[in-house]
């Protein structure tokens, strides 16, 4: 259930080394997997909407799976069904979810404010933004930044009058070190995007936003990339989750409860590692254990347990410069430098 970068990658796996004597169906409500870290290049203009997406129901008929287009609606795991919009019904005997979270907070669903989640709509939602004269960004981490930036270089480039604004409830880039966040905050003022720090968003409406300021912040439409929320398709089944609404998931990836369930990626969180960062990097450090532990839980055997590392050891395996990358900071020093 769900198209995410861990079960992109166990299809992959699926149709290199197949599960024995096991049908296979991926449900998702778009028909294609769009990947979020080209977002921000698709924004400025700088990769083309096929380059930033892969076609599932290709991808899954050439691993021998089944594709159904649907959005769960709820799961009843004593049952061991899975019931979708529109009424339809899956029965299974193993489920794994890869469903992603959600940005945008409930009480602002019937606004204007818009999310990058799900990221099928994404793409249509900045077709419009950038060609607006004060699209707002709701978010100061490092998406958030990127995103803001990249709608700006868009605008430069294009000559569309006005500027990009964000607002954050926190220092933008709050979770790292002071020195980054001033130093992209000085890159920002220089590209000319309005900043609010240390504001929260408490009302949307139309054409304006109100802060906890009690600023009145006029834009052009509203993108919110705030942290995580729990998708409410768990608790709503019944199911145990943490006091975020997220579902806890053992080391080797089986719900709490229920060893035939399955979860990774930030639509779950780990029971020996509560805390740990909702980041696509660890979805796809989980895919192999994720396939491995279906393959082997399909043959009845006994299954092996992840163990995460933190955001900063991965990364500074692969060099200071993925680490820079990673924070958002290196394409930005690039693009202010003219390099």
């Amino acid at each position: 259930m769900g198209a995410g970068h861990a079960h992109i990658d166990v299809i992959r796996s699926m149709k290199e080394q197949p599960i024995d004597d096991v049908e296979v169906c991926l449900i998702s409500p778009s028909e294609y997997f769009y990947y979020s870290g080209m977002f921000s290049g698709y924004t400025e203009g700088v990769y083309s909407l096929e380059e930033i997406r892969l076609d599932l129901k290709k991808l899954t008929q050439d691993a021998g799976i089944h594709f159904i287009r649907k959005r769960a609606s709820r799961v009843y795991p004593n049952f061991k069904k899975l019931f979708c919009r529109g009424g339809a019904v899956y029965p299974f005997d193993m489920i794994s979810f890869d469903i992603g979270s959600k940005h945008l907070p409930d009480h602002f669903g019937h606004t204007v404010a818009r999310s990058i989640k799900p990221h099928e709509q994404f793409v249509e939602q900045v077709n419009e933004l950038r060609k607006t004269s004060h699209p707002l960004i709701v978010g100061g981490g490092a998406g958030g930044c990127e995103l803001a930036l990249s709608l700006q270089a868009y605008k430069a480039r294009e000559q569309i009058d006005g500027q990009v604004r964000l607002v954050s409830s926190s220092n933008i880039l709050g979770s790292q070190p002071k020195r980054m966040s001033k130093k992209l905050k000085s890159i920002m003022q220089e590209k000319r995007v309005q900043l609010w720090e240390r504001e929260r968003v408490e009302e949307v409406y139309e054409d304006y936003i109100v802060t906890s300021a009690n600023n009145k912040i006029r834009h052009t439409g509203v993108l919110w990339l705030g942290g995580p929320l729990a998708d409410p398709l768990f608790e709503t089944s019944g199911i145990k989750v943490d006091e975020k609404g997220f579902p806890l998931v053992k080391a080797t990836l089986q719900f709490d409860n229920y060893e035939f369930m399955f979860g990774v990626g930030d639509c779950v969180s780990l029971k020996t590692n509560p805390y740990l960062d909702k980041s696509g990097v660890h979805a796809v450090k989980q895919a192999p254990i994720l396939y491995e532990n279906l393959r082997r839980f399909a043959a009845a055997e006994e299954l092996i347990t992840y163990q995460p590392r933190s955001l900063f050891f991965i990364y500074y395996q692969q060099g200071w410069r993925r680490l820079y990358y990673y924070m958002a900071l290196w394409p930005f020093i690039v693009r202010a430098h003219g390099s």
